[in-house]
């Protein structure tokens, strides 16, 4: 795929929806891709995560050690996994394997906030789309304690 092709597909998806080509173009430029046959891991649950994963073609599975066989997420093309470690230190939650021979594109978490450093306007878009994103999660973790404690509707929060 061509380094356009690639910034375009990259584009589609949050953050980078938010963020101007020329960032995209740097992010794409500095990462690494990777190849990966059927069955391969790319990571398990419980290890430290320091990049996303941009499926460039392929699938891949993500699987809870607690489901039951079979059970899992399949994850394709123009998808990233991920996305939490481009911004902090986080531990993986699942196994992620290849269904099928799959190519990626690896995005370091430095390489991320190196971009972010270089397009300030891009962090403080992203910033306020990460904060939208976690008033409306806070606002629904408030509705269901309020329907699962009393089962009353949460009065609406006042927006700033």
């Amino acid at each position: 795929m061509t380094l356009d092709g690639e910034v375009a597909r990259l584009a589609r998806v949050r953050p980078f929806s938010v963020m101007p080509r020329e960032a995209v173009q740097l992010v794409a430029f500095s990462s690494v891709k990777q190849r990966l046959e059927a069955g391969d891991a790319l990571f398990s649950a419980g290890d430290a995560a320091d990049a996303g994963y941009f499926v460039q073609s392929g699938a891949i599975l993500l699987l809870d050690r607690h489901s039951p066989p079979g059970a899992g997420r399949r994850v394709t093309t123009g998808a990233l996994i991920g996305e939490s470690a481009l911004y902090a230190a986080v531990v993986r939650r699942v196994d992620a394997r290849a269904d099928v021979d799959t190519v990626l594109t690896r995005i370091p978490r430095e390489t991320f906030r190196r971009v972010l450093a270089e397009f300030p306007e891009a962090a403080g878009k992203l910033r306020a789309v990460l904060a939208a994103r976690t008033r409306s999660l806070v606002d629904s973790l408030d509705a269901a304690r309020a329907r699962s404690i009393d089962g009353r509707a949460p009065r609406p929060r006042a927006t700033p």
